[in-house]
Formats: C-alpha cells, sequence, structure tokens
C-alpha cells in the first residue's frame, strides 16, 4: 500500500493490500478501502465509508459518511449495480433494436 505526504486517517479504518491514497487526503474514522482501491489527491471520505476494491476516488472528491462506492470513477454502488445489469442486457436490447428498425423499414447503419 502507498500513503503520500499529509494524508490523515482516522481511528479503525482499515486499508487492504495494494491500496494507495494520494497527498493531501483524509479518511474518516472506521472507512475501508478495499485492495486496489487508489484516492486521488485532495479526496475527503467521510466516517464509516467503504470504497470498493480496484475502485478509484478522483481528485477532490468528498464521499459522505456511511456512503460505498465502487468503480473506476467510483460511483455509489447502487448506480454500479444498474450498469452492470443493464451491460448484460445490451446485446439483447440490441437485436430487438435491429429488429424493431427492420420492422419499420429503417435503412440507418444499427
Amino acid at each position: 500500500m502507498q500513503i503520500a505526504h499529509n494524508v490523515k486517517i482516522g481511528a479503525g479504518s482499515i486499508i487492504v493490500s495494494q491500496a494507495g491514497i494520494a497527498g493531501s487526503s483524509t479518511l474518516g474514522s472506521g472507512v475501508i478501502l478495499a485492495g486496489q482501491a487508489g484516492i486521488a489527491d485532495h479526496v475527503k471520505i467521510g466516517d464509516g465509508a467503504v470504497i470498493g476494491a480496484q475502485s478509484g476516488i478522483m481528485p477532490h472528491a468528498e464521499i459522505p459518511a456511511k456512503a460505498v462506492m465502487f468503480g473506476s470513477p467510483a460511483n455509489p454502488i447502487i448506480q454500479e449495480k444498474r450498469k452492470d445489469v443493464l451491460l448484460k442486457k445490451l446485446p439483447e436490447l440490441f437485436r430487438l433494436i435491429k429488429k424493431m428498425a427492420i420492422q419499420l423499414n429503417i435503412k440507418e447503419n444499427i
């Protein structure tokens, strides 16, 4: 793990392997920073927040207390889960749109 200059880490925080925290960032108490997560410079993470594995927090971000963040760039985990569900349905949706375009005689390159 790498912790840069002027970083403040609150009591009871857990930082897991290969995580990195850039300069002048602040982690509140009880923060969980999962493996390979990256925190950019001047970030503030509230008490009890969880940053998921391989997630990236962008510079100057302010993560609220008890937030659960995931992805790169990191977003609230519920938003990332919804995106994952839609991404898995994308091939099916594409086939449906293509079929509808044929039925409507749309000759655009879909």
